[in-house]
């Protein structure tokens, strides 16, 4: 699936950066989503759960189940879709926005690759939030707030530059390049939940390496997209990012 991803990303930032992508190939946008979702979800796949032994919380290392990972992607695509209908039609939790079709058709106004969308930033965030050293719902619910934090930090980047070029338009003015605080609030909360429904992941040198290009990779195309239509805020929202992503695996690899 990495090839797969890698590909299509270059090709999609190279058009996106230069003559933008052609009306023909607009369904490249939302295939992108679902590319980027399948990637990560691999990368989780790679990865071993902890299982406790003792109530001393020794534990060992088993891979994750097909069934279990395809359970909760089904999960976290059911239940990003839900809150995005319930955000088109009733402006919560996320504010009022309204998507077009620039992402794939609509179900009920809401793009069907954004339940993908919502796999891939939740798993993302999962992949780069390492609580070494707790287990159980203690550890679950640190790992959520990690997870929320990774999740904002993206979407300071993502949703000014999709704002501005047409994926999607937010109501009213004000917060941060017209999109609401409430959005990025309720994408912490929703994002941090969302990740629940994996267990905790022991990840290897190299499964962590890809996941931080990974993230590093969406900050730079967006980061770059933003400096585009100088949204300032955002281009400096992407290099922290970056370096946050990368101090965090580092110092995971030292300790």
């Amino acid at each position: 699936m990495a090839w797969v991803f890698w590909v299509w990303y270059v090709i999609g930032a190279g058009l996106l950066l230069t003559i933008g992508v052609p009306k023909v190939l607009d369904v490249s946008n939302g295939l992108f989503l679902v590319f980027y979702a399948l990637y990560a979800l691999s990368l989780v796949r790679k990865s071993t759960v902890q299982t406790p032994l003792s109530d001393r919380s020794v534990s060992h290392a088993n891979v994750i189940s097909m069934r279990h990972l395809v359970s909760a992607a089904a999960l976290m695509w059911l239940g990003g879709m839900a809150l995005e209908w319930l955000g088109v039609h009733t402006g919560w939790p996320f504010g009022q926005y309204a998507y077009s079709n620039t992402l794939g058709a609509l179900i009920w106004g809401v793009p069907w690759t954004l339940g993908f969308a919502w796999i891939a930033v939740v798993t993302g965030g999962i992949l780069l939030s390492s609580v070494r050293g707790l287990h159980g719902w203690v550890g679950k619910v640190v790992r959520a707030c990690l997870v929320g934090v990774w999740i904002i930090i993206l979407d300071l980047v993502l949703d000014p530059v999709a704002h501005a070029r047409g994926f999607w338009h937010w109501g009213g003015s004000g917060g941060f390049y017209g999109v609401p605080w409430s959005n990025f609030v309720a994408w912490f909360v929703v994002g941090g939940v969302l990740s629940l429904s994996i267990p905790l992941l022991t990840l290897s040198r190299r499964i962590r390496r890809q996941a931080v290009w990974l993230y590093q990779a969406i900050l730079l195309m967006f980061g770059l997209l933003a400096w585009q239509h100088g949204i300032t805020g955002s281009v400096i929202f992407a290099l922290v990012g970056i370096l946050l992503a990368e101090g965090s695996y580092r110092y995971d690899r030292r300790a």
